[in-house]
C-alpha cells in the first residue's frame, strides 16, 4: 500500500497488513482508499530510508497496465497493478452520433446560419478523440502515482508485430506485403486444390462441395482462409453451427489420417448440380 510522511511526501510502500495496523494504532490516517494511501504523523521523508520504486507501462487498444515494482540484485518485485479500461469505442460511438445531429441541423432551413466550410483546421500533432482519451488516461495515472510512490523511473513497452510476416513465416519486403494467402487464387479453387476436390469430413468425391466455417462463423469464427474448408451436403447440414471439437465428426485438420483407413461415402448418389438453397456457404 502506499504510504505518505507528515508533510505528504512519498515514502516506499507497506504490506497491506501493515497498512492496516498503523492507522489502527493511531500513527497513521487514510487518505485515500481506493488505490489505498495512509499519511504517517510521527515519521518525515528526510529522516526515513526511501528506495524508490519503478513503474511500468503496458499500452494497448482497449486495456493499458500499470505496474509498480521495485528491483533488486537484476530481481524485480511487484508493489501494485492497475489495469485501465478505455472507453475509445464509446468515446467513437458518441462523436458519430454528434456528427449526425450536426448534418441534420445544416441540412435544415436555416437561412440565418452563415457558411463555414474552412475553419476546420486540425492543429499540429492532432489526435482523434479516442486516441487521445487513451494518452491522457495513461498519463493521468502515472502522475497519480508519482504523487504516492516515489517513482525513479517509467517503463514503456512498445512493440509492433508483423503479422503479415508472422502468418508467412518468413520476412517479407517490398510487394510481397500485398501478396497474400490467395496470391493468384480464388477462395474455392484454393480450397479445392487444398483439400484434393474431396470432402474434409468424409472424404467423398464426385460430389457438389460447398465451403464450410470449421468455427462456425454464428459462434465468432471468422472468414479466413484458414477457417474454410469443402464439406459435402450431407457432412453441412449435420455439422451446421456445431464447433467441430463438440460435433460427432472429426477436426477436418486430422481428418485426413483416420480417411484412409476408412472411406465414408455419402448415402446420396452424386447428383449433377447442386440442389437448390445451397450457395456453397453456412
Amino acid at each position: 500500500m502506499f504510504v505518505l510522511d507528515a508533510r505528504g511526501h512519498p515514502l516506499d510502500p507497506c504490506h497491506p497488513a501493515r497498512a492496516r495496523r498503523l492507522p489502527a494504532a493511531g500513527r497513521a490516517v487514510v487518505v485515500r482508499h481506493t488505490p489505498f494511501v495512509i499519511r504517517l504523523k510521527d515519521r518525515d521523508a528526510a529522516t526515513s530510508t526511501v528506495e524508490g520504486v519503478q513503474v511500468g507501462i503496458d499500452p494497448g487498444s482497449r486495456h493499458t497496465g500499470l505496474a509498480v515494482f521495485t528491483g533488486h540484485d537484476g530481481s524485480r518485485a511487484g508493489r501494485y497493478a492497475i489495469k485501465l479500461d478505455h472507453r475509445g469505442a464509446l468515446i467513437r460511438d458518441r462523436l458519430t452520433s454528434r456528427a449526425a445531429y450536426r448534418r441534420g441541423r445544416r441540412s435544415r432551413n436555416l437561412r440565418y446560419r452563415s457558411p463555414r466550410f474552412l475553419n476546420r483546421t486540425r492543429p499540429k500533432g492532432w489526435l482523434a478523440p479516442s486516441l487521445r482519451h487513451r494518452v491522457d488516461t495513461t498519463v493521468s495515472w502515472v502522475a497519480r502515482l508519482t504523487r504516492w510512490a516515489p517513482v525513479t523511473a517509467v517503463h514503456v513497452e512498445k512493440v509492433s508485430f508483423d503479422t503479415h510476416a508472422l502468418s508467412a513465416g518468413r520476412p517479407l519486403e517490398g510487394a510481397e506485403y500485398q501478396q497474400g494467402t490467395l496470391a493468384g487464387y480464388e477462395v474455392r479453387e484454393y480450397l479445392l486444390a487444398k483439400w484434393g476436390r474431396t470432402c474434409a469430413y468424409c472424404g467423398a468425391s464426385g460430389l457438389p462441395l460447398n465451403l464450410d466455417h470449421i468455427h462456425p462463423r454464428s459462434r465468432g469464427g471468422s472468414d479466413r482462409i484458414s477457417n474454410l474448408t469443402l464439406a459435402c451436403i450431407r457432412c453441412n447440414q449435420t455439422k451446421n453451427a456445431t464447433p467441430c471439437r463438440s460435433s460427432s465428426r472429426t477436426n477436418p485438420h486430422s481428418s485426413r489420417k483416420s480417411s484412409s483407413r476408412r472411406k465414408h461415402r455419402c448415402a446420396t448418389p452424386p447428383p449433377s448440380t447442386p440442389p437448390a438453397g445451397h450457395c456453397g456457404r453456412r
